[in-house]
């Protein structure tokens, strides 16, 4: 008979904006009622975890801060020439000054410093740095040894190095209950800084000539030998080398290339003479002798053409005075002709010898151009046995290259052997300083403060949110996703339930009115039957069954009560009344329903538990009790069962089946355990439908929940 019933509209939403509260993705309201509730203890927490910060402020051993400043400037470390050099150049500059505070703050550092001051000679920096000397030398290790690597740790966990992005000075600070000793190591260890620099640049130098030393070495042999293997290929094969070539990579010219080449030159030459000779030849034949460049420049031939025409004059004058047969006539003529004779003489001798000069360039020409032939034959059949060679000297030659870059390297580290110049200086030296650093009360309150936060934070967290009471209206639905009905408050100890419910304007009959509007609205009113349970004892059901009875009375309907706890009943003594005879005896069939029903008042009725059964579970499959629940729907509008718990007990199963609404009780803040959860699920794997749950015990401002829950619980308070 059990019915499904309308589920309840969620409550978060509802609840939220009538509160007006922001969401964040986090019910801020319910994390305050669970601070509230648990203010107390978090209060506690937070003014143990803020006295502890103080006692831990007021008992700390002052620590002071000495601080001095390192300007450190790129570095450069050559080994071989600047194609194997390493700079610190504007890209690289972050990793090389982060080298360099590592290089500051590492143990060698710090050993360099335990060296330098002697602190391992005595227990002084033991004393000034409050701190135990070791007693006992480490395993495999002198007692000097344990001693200086001990004063190395300490040196390391005080130090601190801070570089500012954009800057190249370095904030050095060491750290020391005493503040003269601070300022003295944080000096003492920038000069440790600038000594171990030095020291590993010396070192660095020194090794570069051993290597440089030892490299030379190796290239001086190879060197010898590819210069032996070159001049015995040489003379093996009958190579001959004159000079190197243009560039030192280049194989040396041997005699008969070189040979080749000045006969082949000469032959451009002869050649070029030949045809500048032959072109003097060709013009002086063919064409007018006084045409020839050599006839023009012969001085000889000039003064010839002279006497001619001082001749040829004389003649033309005096034949206007005598005749051709007159001596005179005869003797210019004899003289004219005796020139022309001459000047062609001279003529001839010139085209000849122009002629001869053709023949002897023609002859040198040939002779040269067979001796080039010869030597082109002969080069071509030594290159077949240079090209070894030819190896040999590019080989021999890259030796010499290596030879002599090493060899100027090596005088250049020798030279700069003893220059000690750091990239490092100290800009401002160590103060001593007046205040202490730690601790900072200030600092150390507010650090108190937040732990206590965490603390409190952690504790309400596994108080509140890691157990599964059901605290607020809104657990009944999110937790165990049932309807939510109403809640009833929480009452007094000394408190009468009987005084407080017959006052209407009481937060108890109001909340047990609001709830039986609910139950209305279910279908509980007419020939409605209720069931109360709940998941374990002590939830308050009873009460609750007693209160909501009371509440549909008030409104005139008529109603009864029946107690079917029957290992535990309790409605007999809310009552006042004695269960000597009840529902036992009439499902038994002993007695009839109505004989062993008790009137209370004009609408209100009680059926006790009566005798406690051996078997309870025997008493609800009979059809007895089909019979009695059928007889109190027809007597009685409202019929409510006070029911037994759900846990280890198989009476509120065979009680829901036949009865038509289940109510389920839920105490307010009490951790079940699982127990809730569980009773619920096994309802439901029994097909029994819960109805709605009641929150029980409810107190809206303990629970640190405002004005929603609670209002019309303080009516009363407000209109009495």
């Amino acid at each position: 008979m059990n019915s499904p019933a309308k589920p309840a509209a969620p409550l978060k939403e509802s609840f939220a904006e009538e509160q007006g509260m922001p969401n964040f993705g986090v019910d801020l309201r319910r994390v305050w009622a669970a601070i509230y509730r648990h203010r107390f203890v978090v209060g506690g927490i937070i003014a143990l975890a803020l006295a502890a910060a103080i006692v831990f402020t007021m008992l700390a051993t002052p620590i002071y801060s000495a601080r001095t400043a390192l300007q450190i400037d790129s570095d450069t470390s050559n080994v071989l020439e600047d194609e194997a050099s390493f700079r610190s150049f504007d890209w690289d500059v972050e990793r090389f000054l982060q080298t360099q505070i590592d290089v500051l703050l590492s143990r060698d550092t710090a050993l360099t410093l335990v060296e330098r001051k002697n602190l391992a000679a005595d227990d002084t920096f033991f004393q000034r740095m409050q701190v135990p000397a070791p007693a006992v030398a480490a395993t495999g290790k002198t007692m000097a040894e344990t001693r200086r690597d001990a004063i190395a740790a300490i040196l390391q966990s005080n130090v601190n190095a801070d570089l500012p992005r954009y800057s190249r000075i370095l904030d050095l600070s060491f750290e020391s209950p005493d503040p003269e000793y601070a300022a003295e190591i944080a000096d003492g260890y920038s000069e440790a800084f600038i000594a171990a620099t030095l020291e590993r640049r010396f070192d660095s130098s020194s090794y570069a000539r051993e290597y440089l030393l030892e490299q030379l070495a190796e290239s001086k042999k190879a060197l010898e030998e590819a210069e032996r293997a070159q001049v015995d290929y040489a003379r093996a094969n009958n190579l001959v080398n004159l000079d190197s070539g243009s560039s030192g990579n280049e194989a040396p010219m041997s005699l008969t290339q070189r040979t080749l080449v000045n006969a082949n030159d000469a032959l451009g030459q002869v050649r070029a003479e030949r045809i500048a000779a032959e072109e003097r030849y060709r013009a002086a034949a063919g064409g007018d002798a006084m045409e020839i460049p050599e006839v023009q420049e012969s001085g000889y031939i000039g003064a010839l053409q002279r006497d001619l025409a001082e001749a040829e004059s004389e003649r033309n004058r005096d034949a206007t005075r005598y005749k051709g047969d007159h001596p005179v006539m005869l003797e210019h003529k004899r003289r004219v002709e005796s020139i022309r004779q001459d000047l062609n003489g001279a003529v001839a001798d010139i085209r000849g010898s122009l002629r001869q000069r053709y023949q002897a360039a023609l002859r040198n020409e040939e002779r040269l151009s067979g001796d080039v032939s010869q030597l082109r034959s002969g080069t071509a059949s030594e290159q077949a046995v240079r090209v070894e060679f030819n190896i040999l000297a590019r080989e021999t030659a890259t030796r010499r290259n290596m030879y002599d870059a090493l060899l100027s390297r090596f005088q250049e580290v020798n030279a700069s052997a003893g220059i000690t110049s750091s990239n490092i200086s100290i800009v401002d030296a160590a103060d001593t300083p007046r205040s202490p650093v730690r601790p900072q009360p200030l600092i150390n309150i507010v650090l108190g403060l937040f732990a206590g936060a965490a603390i409190a934070g952690l504790y309400v967290f596994l108080r509140e949110f890691v157990d599964d009471a059901a605290r607020t209206p809104e657990d009944i639905v999110e937790r165990f996703g049932l309807p939510f009905l109403g809640s009833v408050p929480k009452l007094d100890a000394d408190a009468q339930i009987t005084e407080t419910l017959d006052n209407p304007k009481s937060s108890a009959s109001e909340a047990f009115a609001a709830l039986r509007t609910s139950l209305g609205l279910m279908g509980a009113g007419g020939a409605g039957d209720l069931l109360i349970t709940s998941s374990q004892q002590s939830e308050g059901k009873s009460l609750v069954a007693y209160g909501i009875a009371r509440s549909f009375a008030r409104e005139g309907r008529r109603v009864l009560v029946v107690d079917a706890d029957l290992r535990r009943p309790s409605q007999h003594n809310i009552f006042g009344v004695s269960r000597e005879t009840g529902l036992t005896n009439i499902l038994t069939r002993q007695i009839e329903p109505g004989d062993a029903t008790i009137p209370v008042s004009d609408n209100l009725a009680l059926i006790p538990s009566g005798p406690l059964p051996p078997s309870v579970p025997e008493y609800f499959s009979a059809p007895s009790f089909i019979e009695f629940r059928d007889w109190a729907r027809e007597h009685y509008d409202v019929v409510i069962y006070d029911g037994p718990p759900v846990m280890g007990l198989a009476d509120t199963v065979l009680l829901a089946q036949r009865i038509e609404h289940l109510i389920f009780m839920v105490e307010a803040g009490r951790a079940s355990h699982g127990r809730t959860a569980a009773a619920i699920r096994r309802l439901n794997n029994n097909d029994v439908v819960i109805d709605g749950a009641v929150l029980n015990k409810f107190d809206p401002h303990s629970a640190g929940y405002g004005y929603e829950y609670g209002y019309y619980y303080s009516y009363e308070a407000e209109t009495s």
